[in-house]
This record gives C-alpha cells, structure tokens and sequence, in this order.
C-alpha cells in the first residue's frame, strides 16, 4: 500500500511529521516523499503518484485535479491534514469515485477551545489589566470591574462543526444558546444543550455574547453589516473565530469607536490587515492575529489519526470517521 506525502520539508512539516510519526507512515503504508523544501505543482505531484493509493497534502499542497487524477490509476483516499479540503479538491476528485478525510472535526474542536478562551479574556477584561498593571504599576483601582460567562445569553451564529463543540464547552458555564442556522438545529443537541433556534435579529438584539462561526463564500461575504450590528447591546461582546469577510469590516470599525459594544477579533477581511486599519484604534476591541485556529501540537496529533484511519479503511477493518463529502465539502470555508 503506497502514499504519497505531497509536504515540502519547510519550516512546518515537522509540525506534522514528527520523528515518531515518519516512523508510523513509513510502517503504514511504502512512502513517497517530497524531499524538497518547495511544494511541489500538481504536474511535479502527478509525475510522482504513479501506484500510490493515497494521497497525503496539508495546506499550500498541489491541488487534487485532473492533472494528478489521470496518472493516480490506484488512488482511494485523499488524506488532507488541514481543515477545509475546498481549495485540495476538485470536482474531478468526486466523480473519479476517490474518498476524502481530514482534520476539521479535530480542528473545529480546538478553534471551539479558543472561542471559550477569548470570551473569558473579554468578559475578565485580561488584556487591559494586565497592560495597566505591567506598564502603569497600578493596582485594583475604584471603578475597576470584571464580568462574567456564568450565565450569560450566548448566541451563535451557524451550527458547524465547531458550534458543536463549543455548545458542550460551554455547559458548565451554564449559558443561554440561541443558534441561528439556515438548517433546522438537530434535536438530540437541542435537547441536550438547551440550544433555542433564533434569527439573526433576535440572536444581535437580546444576547450578551455573540460568536460567529459562518463559513465564508460567496452568500455569506459581510453578511453581519449595519444592520446587524446595530442591534447589538452596549454591555454586548461580539467574538469573531470565522473569517473576516462575513462581517462589514468598515461598519464594525465605526460601531466599536463610537463604543456600542466591544469586540475580540481573531480574524480580519484582509490578513494581516494594514496598519492603518481602524481597528487598531479601537480601544474596546481585543485584536489577535489569527491564532484561534488549531493549537501547533495538534498537527501531530491530527497526521497520527488520520493515517492509522487510512490505514485500517483500506485494509477493510475501518470507517472514514473523518470523511468529508462532497456535500459537506460545498458548505465549508474558500480558504
């Protein structure tokens, strides 16, 4: 059973590929490795895929098309160690009959981890003392305050693979959840977790936090304008672990200068954005940049399951837990 590991040996393939992990793909499967630094075109992929069953590619990795399908005459699986397979795959991919796994429900478990972790930074007002404190030297002050995620009204704003974490998360928190999704919510969660379905108008006017965790194209590109965030609460905290895009940018940078409401911003329309962007100047805005994705010691992690998955699906004594479909592939971010 042969692999092709498409990965050039840049700075983050040892994120994946550990010692101990080259050491269970090579006594998986008869490895074929890029031994470069660059990543290979899908020409140079195709020229090298020859017997090989699977298919291994993380971010920045050629693209599964017809160039490489037409030379892949015994590829099964395609093994990707991202999140999203949108800009991997191909429609030629799900014609040609090749299945797809990867690491989104592992990931969308840690980005659920970060989203708890910036709502408690916010609500506990961290940045802000820490800075006053380190750099002032002052103490609790009159006036000072916290808040809390103790039994607050959460909405979210659509029900993916990380809102399902999240939701289990936040449990001990014991918060109110509203859910806006344009699918009706499965009523084992609702059940469960309490989870109300909302719409968007009732998630931005009466809920303390709103997370949002829409997925960007086309339909979705700013799809939290004006309108949205002007219903947001003054007290009301907007946290952003999705993508820039979904949210007019401009419009935001407006609301949280006039201070309406307060934000922690973990990702931006344009990344990183220039540093003239508005945003900077928002004193009520925590900014990160774009670190609420998967924690760095979960790649291993990841490459580890997802090759013992492949391994034992095609040797017949396995399921594709983490398979993505082509349906599921369609909902799933650009990038």
């Amino acid at each position: 059973m042969k692999a092709l590991i498409t990965l050039g040996r840049d700075e983050k393939f040892s994120t994946f590929f550990p010692p101990e992990n080259l050491a269970l793909a090579d006594s998986l499967f008869e490895t074929v490795y890029n031994g470069g630094e660059a990543q290979w075109s899908a020409e140079e992929a195709a020229e090298r895929i020859g017997d090989c069953e699977v298919y291994v590619t993380a971010w920045d990795c050629p693209r599964l098309d017809e160039t490489i399908l037409t030379r892949a005459k015994r590829l099964r699986l395609m093994v990707h160690l991202g999140g999203t397979v949108v800009p991997y795959v191909t429609d030629a991919v799900w014609k040609s009959g090749v299945r797809v796994i990867s690491g989104n429900d592992l990931m969308a478990e840690s980005v659920a981890e970060a989203t708890v972790a910036y709502m408690l930074t916010a609500q506990r007002r961290i940045p802000y003392y820490h800075r006053r404190f380190t750099e002032s030297a002052v103490w609790r002050a009159p006036g000072d305050y916290t808040d809390s995620l103790l039994g607050k009204t959460v909405g979210l704003v659509s029900y993916g693979a990380i809102p399902r974490h999240l939701v289990r998360m936040l449990a001990p928190f014991r918060v109110r959840i509203k859910v806006y999704d344009i699918k009706p919510l499965p009523e084992a969660d609702k059940k469960k977790y309490g989870l109300t379905e909302a719409s968007l108008e009732e998630i931005f006017s009466t809920c303390d936090i709103v997370s949002l965790h829409t997925p960007l194209y086309d339909a979705t590109y700013r799809m939290i304008d004006d309108r949205y965030l002007s219903m947001l609460r003054r007290d009301a905290l907007l946290v952003n672990t999705a993508r820039g895009g979904i949210v007019d940018e401009a419009a935001l940078a407006r609301h949280l200068a006039a201070k309406d409401f307060r934000a922690i911003l973990d990702v931006y329309e344009e990344e990183p954005p220039k540093k003239d962007n508005p945003l900077f100047a928002c004193e009520n805005a925590i900014l990160i940049p774009h670190m609420g994705g998967p924690t760095f010691n979960l790649r291993a992690y990841i490459t580890e399951v997802l090759l013992k998955e492949a391994h034992a699906f095609l040797n017949g004594a396995g399921e594709l837990v983490h398979e993505i479909t082509e349906d599921m592939a369609r909902k799933m971010s650009l990038k």
